[in-house]
C-alpha cells in the first residue's frame, strides 16, 4: 500500500488540474502581464513620441513646444498611468461584489480594448491627447486586474498550492516588462513609423482573456457567499479540483 507521504504526493497532483492552470494563466495573461507591459512600453519610443507632440504643437500653434512644457506633457503620459491605478484599487471593491471576481475580469478587458484603440490611434489622429488618456485607462485597468486576480485565482485553488499559484501574478508581471521591452528595439517595434503598433499590442491579450474566460466557472467562494448559490458553487468546484467529492475536497482546503 501507499504510505502518507505518498498519498501526500498524489493529492498535491490531483491539486493542478488543467482548469487552474488555463484560468491562471488566460488571468495573468489579460491582467498582470498587460501591467507590467505597460510599465515599460513607454520607454523605447521616448524619442519618437516627443517629437510627435512637438509636431503636433506646431501644427495647432505655429511654434515648436518649448522644452519645459514638453517635459512635462511627458512625464505625465508616464505617471498618469500610475494614477489610474490608483483610481482603479479604489473601485475594485464594489466591481467584485457586483460583477464577481471573473465578471469584473472580462468587463477590465474592455478598458484594456478602448486603452489600445486611444494610444495606437493617436499619431494617425495627430491627438496626443489620446494617448495620455489612453495611459491613464490602462492604468484604470492594472489598478482594478492586479486587485482582482490575486483574489480569483485564491479562490479558485486547493489550499497547498494556493501560494504557488499566485506566483503566476509576480512572474507574469515581469514577462510583460521583459516582453516591452523587447518588442521596443530597433529591429522589432521601436522604429519610428512602428511605434503605436507598440501600444496596440496590447489588444491581443485582452482577446485572449476575453474568448477564453468566459468558458471558466465564477469563483466558488463568490457564487457561494455573495450569490448564495451552493450549487453553481459545487459545480465550479469540481471543474477546478478535478475531484467529484467537493465537500470533502473543500473541508482539507
Amino acid at each position: 500500500g501507499l504510505d502518507s507521504k505518498e498519498i501526500q504526493v498524489i493529492e498535491e497532483k490531483q491539486g493542478w488540474t488543467c482548469s487552474l492552470i488555463v484560468a491562471s494563466f488566460v488571468g495573468a495573461m489579460g491582467s498582470s502581464f498587460l501591467y507590467g507591459y505597460n510599465l515599460s512600453v513607454v520607454n523605447a519610443p521616448t524619442v519618437y513620441i516627443k517629437r510627435f507632440y512637438n509636431e503636433t504643437w506646431i501644427s495647432r500653434h505655429g511654434h515648436p513646444v518649448d522644452s519645459g512644457t514638453l517635459d512635462l506633457l511627458w512625464s505625465v503620459t508616464v505617471s498618469i498611468f500610475a494614477i489610474g491605478g490608483l483610481v482603479g484599487t479604489l473601485v475594485v471593491t464594489p466591481m467584485v461584489k457586483l460583477l464577481g471576481r471573473k465578471g469584473t475580469l472580462l468587463l477590465n478587458n474592455l478598458f484594456a480594448v478602448i486603452a489600445a484603440l486611444l494610444m495606437s490611434l493617436a499619431l494617425l489622429a495627430e491627438t496626443f491627447e489620446m494617448l495620455i488618456l489612453g495611459r491613464f485607462i490602462m492604468g484604470f485597468d492594472g489598478g482594478i486586474a492586479l486587485s482582482t486576480l490575486p483574489m480569483y485565482l485564491s479562490e479558485i485553488s486547493p489550499k497547498h498550492i494556493r501560494g504557488s499559484l499566485g506566483q503566476i501574478t509576480a512572474i507574469m508581471i515581469c514577462v510583460g516588462v521583459f516582453t516591452g521591452q523587447v518588442l521596443g528595439l530597433p529591429q522589432l517595434l521601436g522604429e519610428e513609423s512602428q511605434w503605436p503598433c507598440l501600444f496596440g499590442a496590447i489588444i491581443i491579450p485582452a482577446i485572449i482573456q476575453l474568448a477564453v474566460l468566459p468558458f471558466l466557472p465564477e469563483s466558488p467562494r463568490y457564487l457561494l457567499l455573495e450569490k448564495q448559490d451552493a450549487s453553481r458553487a459545487e459545480k465550479a468546484f469540481q471543474t477546478f479540483l478535478g475531484k467529484e467529492n467537493v465537500r470533502q475536497a473543500d473541508r482539507k482546503s
